[in-house]
């Protein structure tokens, strides 16, 4: 049974624990309005929020790090995998954690070359590194792309249109 992953939070459950957070944190408690405030705090459009709320789609993780730690509150009570909201780390590592997952998402997405599981590890070491040595995030994600793009898929060359 130590095999078995446990089944992934309900979307109903993450979107009231977000909009119970995001209530207490602007000390807004009526059900109108509360969307709004998520959107301006995830800095993602009302529409995309409406997509959580109705559970069309799942609030991206990078968006709930950025959310708990605006909120000040445990990313696992916020995706459902803890009922404990007091955040285990302090308000500046889950900022740099929500900043170092931003920075390899983009830079995933940036790189000519596929990336594994072992590579995005890697990537996330190198960022969080970077990030509490006080680099640039330009310098970051410049970093991690070359790194991306040198470490994985030697195999097989970049495509160059031949």
């Amino acid at each position: 049974m130590s095999e078995q992953q446990a089944p992934e939070p309900s979307r109903a459950l993450v979107w009231e624990r977000v909009k119970k957070a995001a209530q207490a944190f602007h000390d807004h408690h009526k059900e109108r309005g509360t969307s709004k405030l998520i959107s301006h705090d995830s800095e993602l459009s009302p529409q995309y929020v409406s997509d959580w709320k109705s559970e069309r789609s799942p609030i991206p993780m990078t968006t709930l790090a950025k959310l708990a730690s605006l909120y000040g509150v445990n990313m696992g009570y916020l995706a459902g995998y803890t009922d404990d909201p007091e955040p285990r780390v302090s308000k500046d590592d889950a900022q740099d954690g929500a900043t170092m997952v931003e920075l390899v998402e983009l830079a995933i997405k940036k790189s000519d070359r596929p990336v594994d599981a072992g590579m995005a590890t890697t990537l996330c070491s190198i960022a969080l590194s970077m990030l509490r040595s006080g680099e640039s995030r330009a310098t970051i994600l410049g970093t991690l792309i070359f790194e991306a793009e040198s470490q994985s898929g030697h195999d097989k060359p970049p495509s160059n249109g031949r």
